[in-house]
């Protein structure tokens, strides 16, 4: 199901950018996934550790939007918004977080090794169509098999009305 803002911020945008896209608009696509699964728990976490705001590691450069964003808002938006954020690592770069790694020696998860360049959630298809080469539910296939498995008997003729490679 829907939220009727989300829906319209979806279509207003596709009309905008993304024309081709239109067609799917009907599809059954919601928000409440990543609130369930993304923000709830951070909201909860942030409030366990009583902090005063969510703490993000988004980057200005992964979206318009978020360039857009940090340029109004800058790092910190407190009393902004419904929730407070610090999203310090806004202004990195891709170079500025791979050198902090090697230079303080930061673990980081496996996947990056497996050809993974994010790591969200796993059957996330916001934005596969944009990617070059594997796509993720390619490389899910090969790096794990099982839960590909699942994605593909509970979510795959899903996938398909949108034209992505699966398989």
């Amino acid at each position: 199901m829907h939220s009727a803002t989300t829906k319209q911020h979806s279509i207003d945008y596709m009309n905008r950018n993304f024309k081709k896209y239109t067609k799917y608009k009907d599809l059954p696509i919601s928000d409440k996934c990543c609130d369930k699964l993304k923000k709830e728990p951070l909201r909860k976490k942030a409030k366990e550790l009583g902090l005063e705001c969510s703490i993000l590691g988004i980057l200005a450069s992964e979206s318009y939007q978020r360039e857009k964003d940090w340029l109004e808002y800058g790092c910190n938006v407190f009393h902004e918004r419904k929730e407070n954020q610090s999203r310090p690592l806004s202004f990195w770069t891709e170079k500025d977080i791979d050198e902090y790694i090697k230079i303080h020696n930061v673990k980081i998860s496996q996947l990056y090794q497996m050809g993974y360049s994010r790591n969200g959630c796993m059957y996330c298809g916001f934005g596969v169509q944009m990617e070059s080469g594997k796509n993720r539910f390619q490389k899910l296939s090969e790096t794990h098999p099982v839960q590909y498995s699942y994605f593909i008997e509970n979510f795959g003729n899903l996938v398909l009305q949108f034209d992505v490679q699966i398989a």
